[in-house]
């Protein structure tokens, strides 16, 4: 399924229609059928602001992935975090998974 059968299905979801959509994004009502139908091809901008829209992953309406979702945002820490753990060893991984899972424990209580 390309990004104009997966933008349809999103749209034919939603109460909005192609009119106000197209209106929207800059294009003629014609330009964004042709996308939806796939006649013309999807410029990224479009991709893009349609993405944006329906809070999914242009990966998404590009068929690269089934999930719409976009991931998770980690702040800085976060990736540091991700970072440090990823240079760890396999033993070292596992006190970490101790430690989360005794905190976890404590904050219960």
């Amino acid at each position: 399924m390309g990004a104009g059968a997966r933008a349809k299905t999103l749209i034919t979801d939603s109460d909005i229609t192609q009119k106000k959509l197209a209106k929207r994004f800059g294009v003629t009502e014609a330009m964004l059928s042709n996308y939806l139908s796939e006649k013309n091809e999807m410029p990224i901008r479009v991709v893009s602001q349609l993405a944006e829209y329906f809070h999914v992953t242009a990966d998404y309406l590009l068929g690269l992935t089934d999930d719409p979702g976009p991931g998770i945002q980690l702040s800085e820490g976060e990736q540091a975090l991700v970072e440090g753990y990823r240079s760890l060893t396999r033993e070292q991984r596992e006190l970490i998974f101790q430690n989360i899972r005794l905190m976890r424990e404590q904050n219960r209580r």
